[in-house]
């Protein structure tokens, strides 16, 4: 970030917004005149034409890591830029990369490209384009191509991909086909400069680069080879779209690196001129003009998860230095790691993060970060665990990876949309842990970690999660499967089949100073368990357990059990104010197990989920007697989101944003809001 020029960025809903002070320009920097062609779209909607609207998810508070989800960025003119990534995710800004709308483009294909100029945009996916004429008011969509595409671009009035078996696919707005322009095989990239295009094809360690001017793409010129050096330097090619000039990155064979070769004459030959040796080979990229080239490398390996880098010249390509931008030790990775100038100094780079420069990459400011990562800078973060106990109090807990240690914050929102920049918990580990477990009443929260690997597995606040103080639960140190909280300070904290010396359940009456353990039958395992009021708790677990108290928990009757071993609920919840609850879990067979009580859990009755398949319900969330919702796993791991409005007679199907894991899920007594976790967003739906 530009030291002292810059506060605090933030992501409100669906909009991206740079809430502080803008660089002032440099006396370099390009004079821009495009204004806006219309308003972007507010908090919370999406576009979809020229309206506005609220989609069935309107994200809020995503991690920086939700950039991971972001494949490519189109910088187009200093002003207008486009972003595209996993499940449809397309996201337009018109003032340069301060703010960001999210556009519906009518798909939830993951997208891999996005190219732009003034006139046209087009976006890729694995065998599809979509084209927009109308500054990406609306999109049309290709037929499907028969072979996985890269970039997809428009030149006179075709849209031409390049193809990652060989050979360009092409065709016309409109057209019920592809047409193929068969080159060598291997994977192709095309780029267009001012009347010509230029296409480059990876051929075993070598790059081939052609050229043509005919419109129907059926004559090439020139055939320049080149030294690809490691597999993907094709993807290095880049052409001007205001001059005559294309560069492309290959193998420096007399002293290593890599040398930059360019063309001023349509691309019908290319000459060396300076070179680089950067420390990460990998994935070079070009971009800037005559005045002003940047190249872009990065490391991606698993065992080197480190940098990236950028490197600049200012003399045509005969000599390099690396910027400001690059050599952060940053795990990449698992980014995009692409970027795009829209002028000589303005430019967009995206990594795990999204990053802008207005001066010519001479120094850089974050874009797309906020509060729940702020002072999280490297690593990967992910979303754990989720609770909101009021429609405006919530909670999230996120794990950061460093490659060596994992780190808990927890965030907190007071009005359901921002979240502060959380606290660091009292848990280091080396280890990844399963899933946190989260309970409150009022300002009092409980935090539990389900791992030995942590110095403290259970928290207690006062304060909503500010400050944690002193606790007596016998158990510390050990892993926790669940806790509960109700009035008056009753709450209980169960131990999992895991944890060593300590009793399967212990019960508090005094908000967790103080724990007295509660008798059970012998090899009891709770998973999960409910205060309904001052004496009513509902404790389900292994075995089929199922297990209610009428005297506050502190004797408890069994209303189900002694199932096989395989068969567990995993999940209990019950609506507010209510005798209606559910519990799920898994049967002895691998199926979906769900039940349904409404009497507070004296007698259970079985629900079915529509299909049939393998797999477990690991969550419940009840609304109202007739409206909850259920996150089934399947046997992969995977998650999906079913949810009822008839109190259980039927369970539908919920879409879930595509290119997020489904961590989470809260449902509010409004019986309408559902907010789900998301490993890289946090999301919220009005639509019962």
């Amino acid at each position: 970030m530009l030291a002292g020029k810059c506060a605090f960025i933030g992501i409100v809903l669906s909009t991206i917004a740079l809430s502080s002070c803008r660089p002032e320009p440099r006396e370099s920097e390009d004079v821009l005149s495009l204004e806006p062609t219309k308003a972007l779209c507010g908090p919370g909607l999406v576009r979809r034409g020229d309206a506005c609207e609220a989609p069935l998810w309107a994200e809020i508070a995503p991690l920086p890591a939700s950039a991971r989800r972001m494949s490519d960025v189109a910088d187009v003119d200093g002003r207008e830029a486009w972003i595209v990534g996993r499940g449809g995710l397309v996201l337009h800004s018109d003032d340069g990369g301060e703010r960001f709308e999210r556009v519906d483009l009518g798909t939830r294909e993951d997208l891999a490209f996005v190219w732009a100029d003034e006139a046209a945009i087009v976006v890729t996916s694995a065998r599809r384009a979509w084209v927009s004429l109308d500054k990406g008011r609306t999109f049309e969509p290709s037929p499907e191509a028969p072979a996985e595409l890269t970039r997809c671009l428009r030149f006179s009035g075709r849209v031409v991909c390049g193809s990652a078996q060989g050979g360009l696919y092409h065709f016309e707005l409109g057209a019920a086909a592809f047409e193929h322009a068969p080159l060598d095989p291997g994977r192709t990239i095309v780029q267009a400069g001012p009347g010509y295009l230029v296409v480059a094809t990876e051929t075993g360690s070598t790059t081939r680069i052609r050229a043509t001017e005919a419109p129907d793409l059926d004559a090439f010129h020139g055939d320049t080879v080149l030294p690809g050096g490691y597999p993907g330097y094709v993807d290095s090619l880049w052409v001007s779209r205001r001059e005559l000039l294309a560069c492309v990155m290959a193998e420096d064979t007399d002293v290593g690196g890599m040398v930059i070769h360019c063309s001023t004459s349509r691309g019908s030959a290319f000459e060396a001129r300076g070179s680089i040796a950067p420390e990460c080979a990998r994935g070079p990229q070009i971009e800037g003009g005559s005045g002003s080239f940047h190249v872009m490398t990065h490391c991606n390996t698993v065992d080197m998860p480190t940098t990236f880098e950028v490197w600049t010249s200012r003399d045509g390509g005969e000599t390099f230095t690396r910027g400001t931008w690059g050599a952060e030790f940053e795990s990449s990775w698992r980014g995009a790691n692409r970027m795009s100038f829209g002028t000589p100094n303005h430019g967009l780079l995206l990594t795990h993060r999204l990053l802008r420069s207005t001066d010519g990459a001479r120094s850089s400011e974050p874009i797309e970060e906020n509060a729940l990562a702020a002072d999280w800078p490297g690593g990967l973060n992910e979303n754990k665990a989720l609770l909101f106990p009021t429609k405006a109090r919530g909670y999230v807990i996120a794990m950061q990876n460093t490659t060596a240690v994992f780190r808990y914050r927890l965030h907190r929102t007071d009005d359901g949309l921002h979240f502060d920049e959380g606290r660091d918990l009292d848990a280091f580990t080396d280890e990844g842990i399963p899933t946190p477990v989260m309970a409150a009443h009022g300002d009092r929260l409980w935090l539990a970690l389900p791992s030995e690997f942590v110095k403290r597995t259970f928290l207690r606040s006062e304060d909503g999660g500010r400050t944690f103080l002193p606790d007596g639960f016998p158990g510390q140190g050990q892993p926790v499967a669940a806790v509960a909280l109700g009035p008056g300070g009753l709450g209980f904290v169960a131990t999992t089949r895991g944890a060593v010396n300590t009793r399967a359940l212990y019960r508090s009456t005094d908000g967790g100073a103080t724990f007295d353990a509660v008798t059970l039958p012998a090899g009891t395992f709770v998973r999960d368990l409910r205060v309904l009021d001052l004496q009513r708790v509902v404790a389900v677990g292994e075995n089929g357990l199922i297990l209610t108290s009428d005297d506050a928990g502190q004797s408890f009757t069994s209303r189900r059990g002694g199932r096989p071993d395989e068969e567990k609920l995993l999940t209990v919840d019950f609506a507010p104010q209510s005798r209606v609850g559910w519990a799920g879990g898994v049967t002895s067979a691998g199926q979906p197990l769900l039940l349904r009580t409404e009497d507070g859990g004296e007698t259970w009755a079985a629900s079915s989920l529509e299909g049939g398949s393998s797999g477990a319900i690991v969550e419940v969330a009840a609304a109202t007697p007739s409206r909850a919702s259920a996150v089934v796993e399947a046997p992969g791991g995977s998650r999906s989101l079913v949810m009822t409005n008839d109190g259980g007679q039927s369970w539908s199907p919920r879409e879930f944003p595509g290119g997020d894991e489904l961590r989470k899920i809260a449902r509010l007594p409004d019986g309408e809001t559902t907010f789900a976790l998301g490993a890289h967003g946090l999301y919220r739906s009005s639509t019962p």
